[in-house]
């Protein structure tokens, strides 16, 4: 008994912890274009054995870069179903301009994508530690008012359509692909959330 309560204190620890970039879980989102929250859900549900296979990577780069694993996890969902997509062509998405589980942009990004496995978690530490959390802070700074889970949505649309074009919250999606990319990944990343990934 004492053993499952010392579990569960360092559970709700690690979990307090990933919050300084915002908690995911205060946030609103009105899922895919085509579906909603309801399809959002599906889809994450659908890639979960797939998320699973690195959920050890997940987590690690939610310690080190102090946010969810649910979201890092939601947007591989959405970019690669998690790595499905990406067997046949080893890694690459996007007719080849995106490398990875979280589909590092080859041609925009200025990170080297290439430079590590695209299933590996080194590729993750570094969309997350070098894209990711760096577009929370930059939309913190440039709006000081926004509350933090507001600059990390706001930070999810930008990592699909460059920060400079999300310039207020009500709008984050105008640009993203489907017009729906934040609050489809916030919505996977809730599932995550209320299924074990915190």
């Amino acid at each position: 008994m004492r053993l499952f309560i010392i579990c569960a204190l360092l559970s709700l620890a690690n979990a307090a912890n990933r919050l300084c970039n915002g908690d995911v879980m205060t946030l609103h989102p009105t899922g895919k274009a085509s579906g909603g929250v309801a399809a959002s859900h599906a889809e994450v549900q659908h890639d979960v054995t797939a998320l699973e296979k690195h959920r050890h990577c997940y987590q690690a780069s939610a310690d080190n870069n102090c946010i969810q694993a649910s979201v890092i996890a939601a947007v591989a969902s959405r970019e690669s179903r998690g790595g499905t997509l990406l067997v046949a062509t080893h890694g690459y998405g996007d007719l080849g301009h995106a490398w990875g589980i979280m589909q590092c942009d080859t041609r925009y990004s200025g990170l080297p994508c290439t430079s590590v496995p695209w299933d590996s978690c080194e590729h993750i530490e570094m969309m997350v530690h070098r894209m990711l959390v760096p577009n929370v802070h930059s939309l913190h700074t440039k709006h000081p008012a926004w509350p933090m889970s507001h600059c990390l949505q706001g930070a999810v649309a930008g990592y699909n359509c460059g920060l400079s074009r999300v310039t207020s919250f009500e709008t984050a999606d105008t640009h993203t692909t489907g017009h729906d990319y934040s609050n489809d990944v916030i919505a996977r990343a809730q599932w995550l959330h209320q299924h074990g990934w915190n």
